[in-house]
């Protein structure tokens, strides 16, 4: 007899209740009221400040650096959207989202005042109205998926209508009364049904509702912002339905225009200008651009990079992309033909750039963000006519000299095949005793980037060496790397992340004849929290110290249970249990169910009590069960943020870093 998804899910769920290893499980409470659970996390949190008080003068001299060096910010872009030019003033707090044109300067909204009241606060996003007169805001006060969307005028300042409830922070406006919201489905947090909204009404149409549990819905306006295309998919598919802003009504349900029949494994994205379609697909199997007279009838194929297309823009005269080739990210120009143009290396050692802050096709320049682990930001402006640069400004640091640091990106070899680390040093400190911070997230084909941060620099400058381990399941070398490491292939990113531990822990330069034996200090967050806690369980005493941040360790229940947000979203990432062969695989290496007797180093775990992605319990229950199992004299210290979901309030998140630094440090003998 075959079981449905739902009953078999919770089949599992019960069996698991009753074994042995879920002695833990009462520490899950979806209410988030259980005075027995709040006592316990509140107890912990008490437990774990006791052991981090000595370290709040180390924490408040890390946050003093990272503001003193603070010096010159280069100005920002302004955002050119229908007649204004936009930007966020930094106020030192959130700050103040202000307008101008030739005429005035307005300001739009107070994000700070919005924000007074609340201890987490989040503007997930903000549209402005054609006519210039409303704007459109998602907040988030709580911290979990789910948005509160307000209308307000801009002159008064008064709530033109609010959406309370289960929303998305999509927000496209079909005309001046007339915006389209996503809502989220009920417990899974599952962006499910556009809704066409008209705030003077007061009424609403569904548009369109997507019934699959994995896929996911949303919503954009295109290039000639006259065009609205509805979106679901999944991991690996999409289909998309095109509006036409004149076409649309909200007293009666318009038809929507299919694009393309759903293809499994075929994703396509729309964009239009001069009632001509572009479209990025992988509908000849690698990621191409194609242009059509008509969307529903013949593609062309103008531009098949090399390598993977990471973003586009589609402009007046060019069309830019920015592409990946093994790591290495191009940008590259070409006409409507698909002639090139031009071509930029935007990679250096350790080092990155991006198309960033580009919202007017009619521009002959795009605005470009460069960085680097020993590199302070830069916006670059480009002619995208000859691929030149116009202008560019980088932020200035105070007393920092890149000259005294080194970045590289290296590679680590691990069973034939090449792990890319990048790495941070200052040349003055370097030690054969300098420790390494190793940070690694290695999930959903994300690259981490090598940004420049003061954080980071304070590591350095106090001797540390800085690496990211760019392992497979993450997208440095594009999509083949990111499914080498997914779903059954999971264990290829830990090995790898472990490959890179062993292989820093002898890290020297050339100049250095002397054997090494480095402290290892693992960083992850999330998904790279997996990872982490995954290589700890292999092997414990590579690693000095651990700080995992909101982690994804109790895999194998967590992915058993379609009742948890998302869960139903995620089996192509991490594996589906109800197929054998994948539950072995995610029971082999799921954190939570392989902890053992062993010295297990210093850990500090952190979690959200509203955590929508990954349950607070999942922490609490991680590092009980290593409190029990250890047999090293170690911290192991769990800090739950009581007002806080996946994500935490800015300034909290660096207060939050600097003791999270300051608690590694304390392992080492660096000078802090």
């Amino acid at each position: 007899m075959l079981l449905s998804s739902a009953l078999l899910s919770s089949v599992l769920l019960t069996s698991m209740l009753q074994s042995p290893f879920c002695d833990l499980c009462w520490l899950r409470d979806d209410s988030r009221k259980s005075t027995a659970v709040l006592a316990h996390l509140k107890n912990e949190n008490e437990l774990s400040e006791r052991y981090l008080k000595p370290l709040v003068s180390k924490q408040k001299n890390l946050l003093n650096e990272w503001e003193t060096m603070a010096g010159y910010k280069a100005e920002k872009p302004w955002l050119d959207m229908n007649g204004y030019h936009y930007k966020i003033l930094n106020t030192g707090k959130r700050g103040v989202l202000i307008r101008k044109n030739n005429h005035s300067e307005d300001v739009v909204i107070n994000i700070d005042d919005r924000a007074y009241n609340h201890d987490y606060y989040d503007l997930g996003n903000w549209s402005v109205s054609p006519n210039n007169r409303l704007v459109a805001i998602a907040e988030n006060t709580i911290g979990d998926d789910n948005y509160v969307i307000s209308v307000i005028d801009i002159a008064s300042g008064n709530i033109k209508t609010k959406l309370c409830g289960e929303y998305a922070d999509t927000l496209v406006w079909k005309s001046d009364e007339e915006i389209i919201v996503v809502q989220n489905e009920v417990n899974t947090y599952r962006p499910y049904k556009a809704v066409l909204r008209n705030i003077n009404k007061n009424t609403s149409v569904t548009l369109y509702q997507e019934t699959k549990p994995a896929w996911l819905v949303s919503a954009y306006i295109a290039s000639d912002e006259k065009s609205i295309l509805i979106q679901s998919n999944n991991h690996d598919t999409s289909v998309q339905y095109l509006l036409r802003k004149e076409e649309l009504s909200i007293d009666s349900k318009a038809a929507l225009r299919l694009v393309k029949p759903q293809k499994n494994s075929v994703e396509y994205y729309v964009d239009v200008l001069d009632d001509k379609y572009y479209i990025k697909s992988n509908k000849g199997g690698n990621f191409a651009i194609y242009t059509a007279q008509d969307v529903q009838r013949e593609w062309v194929p103008i531009i098949q990079p090399k390598g993977e297309i990471i973003r586009w823009l589609l402009a007046d005269r060019r069309i830019v992309i920015e592409e990946k080739r093994q790591g290495i990210t191009l940008l590259e120009g070409f006409d409507h033909q698909g002639k090139k143009v031009f071509s930029n290396n935007l990679s250096k050692a350790a080092s990155v750039g991006w198309m960033d802050r580009n919202t007017n096709p009619s521009s002959q320049t795009i605005n470009i963000r460069t960085m680097g682990l020993s590199q302070p930001p830069a916006w670059t402006k480009l002619n995208i006519e000859t691929g030149e640069i116009v202008s560019s400004k980088a932020d200035i640091y105070n007393q920092f000299d890149t000259e005294s640091y080194v970045s590289k990106l290296i590679s680590v070899n691990h069973q034939d095949v090449e792990v890319p680390v990048s790495l941070v040093y200052r040349k003055d400190m370097l030690k054969d005793n300098s420790p390494v911070f190793l940070y690694g997230y290695g999930a959903y084909g994300v690259t981490m980037r090598p940004y420049f941060m003061p954080q980071i620099i304070s590591l350095v400058d106090r001797g540390a060496v800085y690496v990211i381990a760019h392992v497979r399941g993450g997208g440095f070398k594009g999509d083949d790397w990111y499914q080498a490491g997914k779903g059954v292939n999971r264990r290829n990113s830990i090995q790898d992340f472990i490959a890179v531990a062993q292989a820093m822990k002898q890290f020297r330069i050339a100049s250095s004849a002397q054997k090494v034996d480095r402290d290892i200090l693992a960083l992850g967050s999330s998904a790279g929290g997996t990872l982490v806690a995954a290589a700890i369980n292999q092997f414990p005493e590579l690693f000095k110290g651990a700080v995992l941040q909101v982690p994804f360790v109790d895999v194998l229940n967590s992915m058993s249970d379609e009742s948890i947000p998302l869960t139903g979203q995620q089996y192509a990432e991490w594996g589906n249990p109800h197929k054998s062969e994948e539950r072995d695989v995610m029971r082999a290496y799921s954190p939570f169910d392989n902890i053992s007797a062993q010295n297990y180093p210093a850990m500090l775990v952190r979690s959200g009590l509203f955590d929508s992605r990954v349950p607070y319990w999942e922490a609490a229950k991680y590092i009980a069960r290593i409190k029990e199992s250890s047999t090293a004299n170690n911290p192991y210290l769990l800090v739950t943020d009581l007002l806080s979901g996946h994500n935490t309030d800015s300034n909290k998140a660096l207060r939050q870093q600097a003791m999270d630094y300051a608690f590694l440090l304390n392992l080492t003998n660096t000078n802090q």
